[in-house]
């Protein structure tokens, strides 16, 4: 049985890739995870077949969850197939703090790191322009 929900992150080119090992370098090496990297010259029912090869290596006991880039884009469109599976949550909009989220809380039932992924999304943006700064009177506290 696995010790944590499984983990498959499909993005454009080597972002889904690139994430976990930027993670990896905060949180630690990770397990039960695969990475899916889609280009404009791959044949999607040959992507397809691939994702569903990497889902079967994966321990799913506990739970899959599928991070992606962007909405509407090739890898949530694949991924979307998945949720007919029990046990999975499908999300968009893959960063850096919503992995580190997914990554420290995989230890916990689905349903309730579905809930840490939204708040996780949500307190892992900001806009800030000078403007802001200014206002703020906080101009010198950002300067290089």
């Amino acid at each position: 049985m696995a010790d944590s929900i499984a983990l498959l992150l499909m993005s454009h080119g080597n972002f889904a890739k690139a994430a976990i090992e930027s993670a990896e370098l905060i949180v630690g090496k990770q397990n039960n995870f695969q990475t899916l990297g889609i280009y404009t010259v791959d044949d999607v029912e040959v992507l397809k077949e691939e994702m569903l090869q990497k889902v079967s290596s994966l321990d799913t006991s506990k739970g899959l969850v599928v991070l992606t880039d962007i909405i509407g884009g090739t890898p949530i469109n694949l991924a979307s197939q998945l949720l007919s599976q029990e046990e999975v949550v499908v999300v968009s909009g893959l960063n850096l703090p919503m992995l580190l989220e997914v990554l420290m809380n995989r230890g916990q039932q689905i349903e309730s790191l579905a809930a840490v992924l939204k708040t996780a999304y949500d307190q892992g943006f900001s806009v800030r322009t000078k403007q802001d700064l200014i206002e703020e009177g906080e101009e010198d506290d950002y300067s290089l």
